[in-house]
Parts: C-alpha cells; structure tokens; sequence
C-alpha cells in the first residue's frame, strides 16, 4: 500500500501486555504441535510500520478479546512483530523462500496480495470467507481484490480513498447549493467559484497524481490495463479511457480551472516535497476543490484556514449520478501458507477484522473499515467532511494499481504522469496516449523501464 499518513489519536482498548519487535527478531510460530486445529502455545502475526503506541494499544485490545472470546486459546502467547513497510517485500519473500520466521498471520499491503497469493506465500481461505458472517457486508471491490482465480487469499481490514476536498461557505456564497455528481457540474461550479472568489483557482488537476487521476478515466467507464491470462494490455486508448484523459487535462488546457504551476507537480507539490503544491494552496484559500484522502489534514500547513467549513464528496463519474469509483489503498489480513495453526489464525484475524474492530482501528488512520453498512450510516454519514470519503469508499477499483509491476510503471517510468504533462504542454493527443499505452503494457508484463 502507498501509506501517506501517520497513525493519529490513540483508540481505548483494553492493556495486555504483547510481545513486540523488529522483523529480524521474529521467533519461529511453528513449536508445539503440527495440527491446523491444534491450540497452539503462540502465535505471530506481522503488522506494518512501526510500533506507534496507539496500534500497540489497539493490537493488546484485539488479543485481549481473542483470548477471552476463545478460552481454548487463553494461554496462546500472541507475538507481534513490527515489519517496516519499506522490508515488507524483503521479508515475505526471505519468509517464503527459506521457510523459517514465518508470520502465522499477516497485514498485508492491498496492492501486494495478489502477487504474494501468486507465489504461495498465502493461504487459501476461501472456505472460512464463504462461512464468514461479514461476508456479505464486506465492499465488493476490496474482497475482489483479494480473490485469485476463484479462490480468497485474504480478507480487506482497512482502506484509505480520494475524494474532492471544498469549503461549504465557499459553495454557499457562489450560490451552490449541492455538490456536483457529474463532469459537466463539477467544471460549472468551480468556474463559479474562481468567478466569486478572484484569484483563486476552482480545482487542481496535478499530472503527477494517478492514484486520483485514474477515477476520471474509471468514471467514463473506461480501464486503465486489464490483464488475460496472466498478460497485461494497455487500455488507454479505447474510447472511454481517453474520455477520462481528455476531461482530466482540459481542466488546465480548456477549462482553465486549474493552474499551470501544478503541471508537473504531485498533490504536494514537487516530486519528494511535503508541501507548496494544491494541498497547501486549498488549506490557505486559494484553490476552490481539492483532490485527496481525508489523511490529506495531516499535510496541511499550521496556518490553514476554513477549517470549520470543510467538507468532502466523491469524485464524479461523467454522467452520475453514482460517483466515479476511487482506488482504494490499504491493507488486508491474510493467513501465512505454512502456518501450522490455521483454525486459531483465522480466529485472530476473525477478531481483528470484526466490524468493530476494524472500525476503531480504521479510524485510528484517517482510513476507513471494509464493510458497507459502516460507510453508509452512523459515524461517517454525520460527519461534515468523512461523509463525502465514506461514499467514494462504497465503490472502489484496485487493478492495475495492485500490478507487480505498477510501481516500476507508475513510480520509477511515471508512464501516465508523462502522458498528462505533455498533453497538458500540447502534445498531440492520439500519439501520445498511444505512446503512453504501448509503454504501460510493456513495463507491466516486463518489468523493464523505457
């Protein structure tokens, strides 16, 4: 998962005192007994990032509840080990490949589960999910992307979604009077809004920013890459996706509501800076709508203002009235494929994963739990500013950002954020995203950069 925030407030749960460490330090999870359903004397589970004292306060909360729920596993030692997300990769591999230190359960970056499952580092669940309570509240999208050829390698825990971040004041003083659910409405209003508020700009529209960019060409109905059969293919160029292109950059090049000065920028501003780019211009005023996850507060300089009229809604699909759908970064649990102690993992993860648990432990990110009937009612549906997120999170797309390859093609060739920048400095339109599409194909099945 592409993390851009930190863990915020602490979550009440109940202290009991877990074993934590670094990824090196993680003892074998395999001693006493050999059976899947036997009661195990310990169990590991890897969690990511680092030990912020919150999750560890949630996590001793979890296994608290885990022992008293299952008193066959009250003597069960939970061992918690803390894997950088920056070794992730490093360490499910060295796991797998040598057999040894390996997690009984693991969080799991959404984007890297299919790969993992792909080379037998996950179990198969499907048949716990199938009989699984919360199946069917769970959002569609998110437990797709956990299912490989028919079959669950893991279940999704929390997920973090793009929305348009506005100032209700704003939109009440330029006389709108609802937010926009299509193309055509969402370029009326911030047109009205540069028009009422001089020397703003309505909405920014960076060319370095694909996980946003990627809805407008979802809400035409188009794909970026679809894959058959284990082979990637370029989509760029059906009638759709380039419907999705062209509205993206006429938003500089025709529309003129958003700035020149995000050409080439991230949401942040410049490649690797933290600010200075339309995150900080709409904490200070001066961009109308903005495009980020509700952890985007925690980039936003001390001095911003407005705070109080903040609010959010989904990015719109160009007809509507459903929103375009959001690619959702987060994290899944998943059972290790060598753990010896199935039945008590995927109670654990039963455990952690409970819509209440995952609830609290979500909100503890700025993120939000996988489960439909949480989204659409109660604490997000009240909340001025989550209600907006918490409608893009009911509907989500993953592929291709969940590719092996996705970063070398996003990341390190940047394929899509050149195509943008030279739209948007005039390039011609069918040969550049032609050029865009063949290249997109290439470094997803190869791994090779142009």
């Amino acid at each position: 998962m592409r993390h851009k925030i930190t863990a915020a407030a602490a979550c009440a749960a109940a202290a009991l005192a877990v074993a934590a460490c670094g990824s090196g330090s993680s003892s074998s999870s395999n001693s006493g007994g050999t059976s899947s359903t036997s009661v195990p004397s310990e169990l590991t589970v890897w969690r990511m990032g680092g030990s912020v004292p919150s999750e560890v306060t949630w996590m001793n909360g979890a296994v608290a509840q885990f022992h008293k729920d299952y008193p066959a596993y009250a003597k069960t030692k939970v061992n918690v080990v803390w894997v950088p997300w920056t070794d992730a990769s490093t360490d499910y591999n060295t796991a797998l490949t040598s057999g040894k230190n390996a997690p009984d359960i693991t969080e799991i970056g959404n984007t890297e589960t299919p790969t993992e499952a792909e080379l037998g580092a996950l179990a198969n669940i499907t048949t716990n999910v199938d009989s699984w309570a919360n199946k069917s509240d769970v959002v569609p999208g998110m437990l797709a992307n956990d299912t490989e050829n028919g079959s669950i390698y893991a279940v999704p825990w929390f997920g973090g979604v793009r929305g348009i971040w506005y100032n209700k004041a704003q939109f009440a003083t330029a006389g709108i009077t609802s937010t926009p659910t299509t193309w055509a409405e969402l370029v009326s209003d911030a047109q009205k809004l540069q028009k009422k508020f001089p020397g703003t700009y309505g909405l920014g529209a960076p060319t370095d920013d694909t996980d946003a960019f990627v809805s407008f060409i979802w809400g035409a109905g188009g794909q970026v890459a679809t894959e058959t059969n284990g082979k990637w293919v370029g989509d760029l160029t059906s009638a759709a996706s380039e419907a999705g292109i062209k509205f993206y950059v006429d938003l500089y090049t025709t529309y003129h509501v958003s700035p020149a000065k995000y050409v080439g920028e991230t949401e942040l501003g410049n490649s690797g800076a933290t600010s200075g780019g339309p995150n900080e211009d709409f904490a200070l005023g001066r961009l109308d709508m903005y495009i980020d996850g509700p952890w985007a507060s925690a980039s936003f300089p001390a001095n911003a203002v407005g705070k109080s009229d903040w609010a959010s809604f989904p990015i719109p699909s160009e007809s509507g009235p459903s929103p375009a759908p959001a690619f959702a970064g987060g994290s899944d649990l998943a059972i290790w494929a060598s753990s010896k102690y199935k039945t008590a993992d995927w109670d654990l993860l039963q455990v952690m994963d409970s819509e209440t648990n995952s609830t609290s432990f979500a909100n503890l990110q700025g993120f939000f739990p996988p489960y439909t009937s949480k989204l659409t009612g109660g604490l997000y549906s009240s909340s001025q500013l989550m209600s907006g997120f918490a409608k893009a999170a009911a509907s989500t797309q993953i592929s291709p950002l969940n590719a092996k390859n996705w970063s070398i093609a996003d990341e390190t060739d940047k394929v899509i954020p050149t195509m943008l920048k030279a739209l948007d400095d005039g390039a011609n339109f069918a040969s550049t995203v032609a050029k865009a599409n063949t290249e997109l194909a290439n470094v997803l099945n190869t791994g090779q950069e142009s």
